[in-house]
């Protein structure tokens, strides 16, 4: 999670630079091609999912001939159907982007350009993911993390520069794409170092392909019903809402999607460690796993929807200025909220798979977006774009709904423990406790920073004593046994 904190924590101070020299209209036509990207999320068809489910059984059962032809199988599928979704991407971009998104007349040019770029970006960052299945299959997590966090960074902070010498997203995409090839040579290079593979194309067997064509055909459904509907929100938005009120929600929720992409940097682990167990023939232990991944994260969670309910105004303030911070300010706290139990859900998302329960996932996944749309809409159509957030809330009951599911599945835990509904109480209580203090200073005060501080801290350091008295009680034995 480390090296996800560190890019999370750059893009949300990157948001006020990029709206600043792009201003809002190129800020949202940037927005509007990513927000295209998002749908495109089924690129590979499932074949990445499918080959790191499938490599990890394999290395569960200690069997790396069938490593080697699962690899190359899914490396010679996926390339050339990465080619035509990416030339399917900037072809659709093209034709339908200007129709759609709200651009202006001048800018219609331009924005085509974007989702041309946008297209080679498509084909190299789905391509690189394949090779990140790969290093995640093998449980190398941290270099998976390192490498993403490296990318990320080269590529947002001279983005930064760019968008003040041009200002123009077109040379922001270009960079991308120009990264994205460099993290992908990086990539091949050290998995034919560290695990002696290659692109394998000649380990690929039709018996393979035919092996994973199941699983990656529900896959495919899910990608492609999670791909578009994970973004209806602000493709709903992109229609109805103006160029000013579409920025003012994707910058509100950028703390959210950041905090859930935090939650990402687990879905790894809990993905490929089920995988191992199931080819292990342990699947017993998908609860354990649920629950330690659940209750490491909620915790967490919780706090970060509590601390931006209660100091939202003072950080909004400081982040964005006094005038949009107050523009976006009833936005923020329910979007956070709702990107934070999307996180909590990856977890039951993320395990269906290894345990054969794709098609279960799609339903959740259909159920979710069919909601989203609904509520954005409604909620549009009854309170503007403050009602659209909370419709946009709303929908997150699926998750919840998936969590117990699969709670349920596996015999674990979850939401059902007392500690977590004990967890919501203490933590609700310290929040309305600090609350208070806007009966004696101004809500955006800049005073009252001191007091978020605290608060962050006291609710943190009390997360982390579980871990900090494990620490101290694992090593004073070791040190007594040094003892004659």
């Amino acid at each position: 999670m480390s090296p996800m904190l560190v890019v999370s924590v750059v893009n949300i101070f990157s948001v006020p630079f990029f709206v600043r020299h792009l201003g809002p209209e190129m800020y949202a036509l940037w927005f509007y091609v990513i927000t295209f990207s998002g749908m495109f999320g089924f690129s590979d068809l499932g074949i990445g999912s499918a080959v790191g489910r499938y490599i990890g059984v394999a290395l569960g059962k200690g069997d790396h001939q069938a490593v080697r032809e699962y690899w190359g199988t899914g490396n010679l599928i996926a390339l050339p159907l990465l080619a035509v979704s990416a030339t399917l991407f900037a072809i659709l971009g093209v034709w339908f982007g200007p129709k759609w998104f709200n651009v202006s007349p001048e800018h219609v040019g331009l924005l085509r350009g974007c989702f041309v770029a946008g297209g080679f970006g498509l084909f190299l960052n789905f391509y690189a993911q394949l090779w990140s299945y790969l290093s995640q299959a093998h449980l190398d997590f941290k270099y998976a993390s390192v490498v993403r966090m490296a990318s990320t960074l080269i590529q947002l902070l001279p983005s930064i520069a760019i968008a003040w010498v041009t200002p123009n997203p077109f040379w922001i995409i270009c960079w991308g794409v120009v990264v994205s090839v460099a993290q992908l040579v990086v990539m091949v290079a050290y998995a034919r170092r560290r695990y002696g593979t290659g692109f394998e194309f000649g380990a690929a067997r039709m018996a393979r392909a035919r092996e994973m064509a199941s699983f990656t055909a529900k896959t495919f459904a899910t990608l492609v019903a999670g791909s578009f509907l994970a973004s209806i929100d602000r493709v709903v938005l992109g229609k109805y809402a103006s160029s000013t009120e579409f920025t003012h929600y994707t910058v509100s929720g950028n703390v959210g999607m950041r905090l859930q992409s935090l939650g990402s940097a687990v879905m790894g682990p809990v993905f490929h460690n089920t995988s191992r167990a199931v080819g292990q023939g342990k699947q017993s232990s998908a609860a354990a796993i649920f629950d330690e991944m659940f209750f490491f994260m909620f915790g967490w969670y919780l706090l970060a929807a509590i601390w931006a309910a209660v100091w939202h105004p003072v950080l909004l303030r400081l982040w964005l200025g006094q005038d949009l911070g107050a523009q976006i300010a009833p936005l923020f706290p329910p979007l956070v909220l709702a990107y934070c139990i999307t996180a909590m859900g990856g977890i039951s998302s993320v395990q269906l798979a290894p345990m054969n329960q794709v098609g279960v996932g799609l339903c959740f996944n259909i159920a979710t977006g069919l909601l989203t749309a609904a509520g954005v809409w409604f909620g549009w159509r009854m309170g503007g774009l403050e009602g659209a957030v909370y419709g946009f809330l709303a929908s997150r009951v699926v998750f919840i709904l998936q969590d117990l599911y699969v709670i349920r599945l596996v015999n674990a835990r979850g939401w059902l423990a007392s500690q977590v509904w004990r967890q919501i109480a203490a933590q609700g209580l310290v929040g309305a406790l600090f609350s208070t203090a806007y009966l004696f200073a101004a809500k955006d005060s800049y005073w009252l920073l001191i007091l978020a501080a605290l608060h962050g801290s006291c609710v943190a350091a009390w997360l982390l004593r579980v871990y900090l008295r494990r620490y101290l009680w694992t090593s004073r034995p070791a040190n007594l046994a040094e003892t004659p």
